[in-house]
């Protein structure tokens, strides 16, 4: 009898310690992101951790509108954007488009970004006024 009460004991330990915390704590963080005063329709923005030491996070722009959830600390911010333009002198590539996609958004905002962020519990709105001119 005593056998039987200690592995029943043990059979439902597990289930009543339940899986632990779920890992590092992250936050929301949101926003309206514009260039020259107007909202990016279609685009994307990544938090990366300047260490490279723990993950980016990213989410899609729609309509200058941006929500993601990442770790907290100091993030370099990268916002890209691409627009569909025609190729010069109407050439076609080689699948027979006539256009092409080019980066729309300036490069000290993407592969060149001075854009930085601390995240932390007391951000979570985050807007970003880009402009074509420095």
């Amino acid at each position: 009898m005593l056998r039987i009460s200690l592995t029943m004991v043990l059979l439902t330990l597990p289930f009543f310690l339940g899986c632990g915390d779920g890992g590092p704590a992250t936050y929301t963080v949101k926003g309206n992101v514009t260039l020259d005063g107007q909202p990016i329709s279609s685009g994307s923005i990544l938090l990366r951790d300047p260490s490279r030491q723990v993950g980016s996070a990213e989410a899609q722009i729609v309509n200058g509108v941006y929500e993601l959830e990442t770790l907290p600390g100091d993030k370099s911010v990268e916002i890209s954007a691409r627009k569909e333009v025609p190729l010069p002198g109407g050439k076609t590539n080689i699948e027979g488009d006539s256009t092409t996609f080019v980066e729309s958004i300036p490069a000290r905002y993407n592969t060149k970004s001075t854009l930085q962020l601390k995240v932390d519990s007391n951000l979570n709105q985050q807007d970003f006024s880009l402009k074509t001119k420095s």
